[in-house]
């Protein structure tokens, strides 16, 4: 069986669900490497957690604030390149597949030494955030240049690296698909209009936006009802708003949820939300996996034209857009939806087929194992 190693800033968080599914269901080995938290983009730990060079955590910490000063060019960045050069040696990994821009950056010239071809998966921030592009607007420039192919999760985001100097030939179109386990199709409830809304309360997600437009459908349907599922940075100030906009009986925040608990949610509800947008501080969505798993279970979408949400929604057939910021329209959108149960299960049903025919796990696995066996090659 063919070795390839994974390359994470840390172990993936319980949204990162895009890579949980590299890990368990490329046809190979996986070996994992990843930091630890907070400490920065490069690897500390190889394959079984085994630490590249230490295992003494404190020296590695004080390490990682070293290099924050120094920079890339410090010495402990250095020691570990060299720890892990050697151990891409020793594996006999035949190729790199670096999740997040950041992490390929910064490893390119550890493949390099190794002799093992380098693909770099975006997913998001990586591309759009300010911060994150003016940090790495030169080390992008070499790993473009050196890796064997850069793979984006819209159309949009595939423009965007063309437009940082990605080469047009190496940026490779690759959405994701929902995991079919956890996500079931069902007719919709016939209950009262329960909307679902699930991502983390981030500023790109604007869960603000979302409450505004439900205090609207609130006076027109008063037994509407919405979920807002996840957790985040704006979950307190949001169920604070909820609170001022004077619908806090009929919002619901449980936090975060598993798949399961999820995909049985979605067979309560009506439609799902989601007002993304680009933040303030230019972080961007890549493809929602959380809208596609809502489409494979059946539910139409209401969301705003940004990003791969575009690519996925074909509008009045399987969901309803605004453009982003409209708060009026999506309330509108909601209110229609909720006055009219038969359109929305119609949406629905077209949703679910959209999935199955354009956008499943395994063709994104497929295409992805098929860049991976070409970069060894």
């Amino acid at each position: 069986m063919d070795k390839i190693a994974l390359v994470t800033a840390t172990l993936p968080s319980y949204s990162e669900t895009f890579i949980q599914q590299h890990m368990e269901r490329l046809p190979a080995e996986v070996l994992l490497f990843h930091s630890a938290p907070k400490l920065g983009y490069h690897p500390i730990y190889g394959p079984n957690q085994r630490p590249l060079f230490s295992a003494w955590k404190p020296w590695i910490y004080a390490e990682t604030a070293f290099d924050r000063i120094t920079g890339e060019n410090g010495w402990g960045f250095v020691l570990r390149k060299r720890a892990m050069t050697r151990l891409l040696q020793q594996s006999g990994a035949r190729v790199v597949l670096a999740e997040y821009g950041p992490v390929g950056a910064v490893i390119t010239d550890v493949c390099q030494r190794a002799g093992v071809p380098l693909v770099v998966h975006f997913h998001g921030l990586d591309a759009y955030r300010y911060a994150t592009l003016e940090r790495f607007r030169v080390p992008y420039q070499r790993m473009f240049k050196a890796a064997a192919a850069i793979i984006a999760v819209s159309e949009d985001m595939r423009q965007q690296l063309i437009g940082l100097g990605a080469p047009p030939e190496k940026v490779l179109l690759n959405p994701y698909g929902p995991n079919f386990t956890h996500f079931q199709f069902a007719p919709l409830s016939e209950g009262p209009p329960l909307f679902l809304s699930v991502g983390r309360f981030t500023g790109k997600k604007a869960p603000h936006l979302v409450l505004q437009a439900f205090a609207q459908v609130v006076r027109a349907v008063p037994e509407a009802r919405l979920t807002m599922v996840a957790d985040g940075p704006l979950w307190e100030s949001s169920k604070a708003l909820a609170n001022e906009l004077g619908i806090a009986e009929q919002v619901s925040f449980p936090g975060s949820m598993s798949p399961a608990e999820i995909g049985r949610l979605h067979h309560q509800a009506r439609a799902f939300v989601q007002h993304s947008v680009r933040a303030a501080d230019g972080d961007s969505e890549g493809t929602p996996v959380a809208i596609l798993e809502a489409m494979q279970s059946g539910l139409p979408i209401i969301a705003t034209r940004h990003a791969g949400i575009k690519d996925v929604v074909v509008e009045g057939e399987t969901g309803l857009l605004v453009d982003e910021g409209d708060v009026n329209g999506m309330a509108q959108h909601m209110i229609a939806l909720a006055q009219d149960p038969d359109r929305a299960a119609q949406m629905g049903r077209a949703a679910h087929q959209r999935i199955r025919d354009h956008y499943t796990l395994e063709r994104h696995l497929d295409y992805l194992w098929s860049v991976l066996q070409k970069a060894m090659r």
